[in-house]
């Protein structure tokens, strides 16, 4: 297996060493991990928005990073979103997720794309499994490796 911190700089949300990833970057506020996030112009779907594929990555890493932030290891199960808005390139925007229920062996959660100025454009829900075990190891060491990488996550 290739050393965690060379794992975590690949990851196609928030890697900064993927060249074709999102290079997004979370921090844990609270309860909540928050990304400052600018669609670029490669991810567009319908001329002057952000495809919708690339919407969904954004509001899945985000709950992912809520999960793994809070010290628990999980992986998506279940996805669904919203569109409220059109998801604009080129503007900034904040992405948040947080867990809203802990059911034991799953995680619910939920994220949001916010337009800088507050307006809500997408919305999710999803359903994280728990790891546990060596696969729980393993993902620990990868967070730990990204986030002292980083500096974020309350780093």
């Amino acid at each position: 297996m290739a050393e965690p911190r060379s794992l975590a700089r690949l990851c196609f949300a928030c890697g900064e060493d993927n060249p074709r990833g999102l290079g997004m970057r979370f921090e844990m506020r609270g309860d909540r991990a928050v990304a400052q996030f600018t669609v670029p112009d490669y991810l567009q779907g319908f001329p002057g928005q952000a495809h919708g594929g690339a919407v969904a990555t954004m509001l899945d890493e985000a709950m992912g990073w809520a999960v793994y932030g809070r010290g628990n290891w999980a992986l998506t199960a279940k996805l669904s979103m919203r569109f409220r808005a059109k998801v604009p390139l080129g503007e900034p925007l904040t992405v948040s997720g947080w867990v809203t229920r802990d059911r034991g062996r799953f995680l619910e959660l939920r994220a949001e794309v916010r337009s800088q100025g507050g307006i809500l454009l997408a919305e999710a829900d999803g359903l994280f499994a728990r790891v546990q075990g060596e696969q729980a190891e393993e993902m620990r060491e990868i967070y730990e490796a990204s986030v002292a990488d980083s500096g974020g996550a309350d780093s």
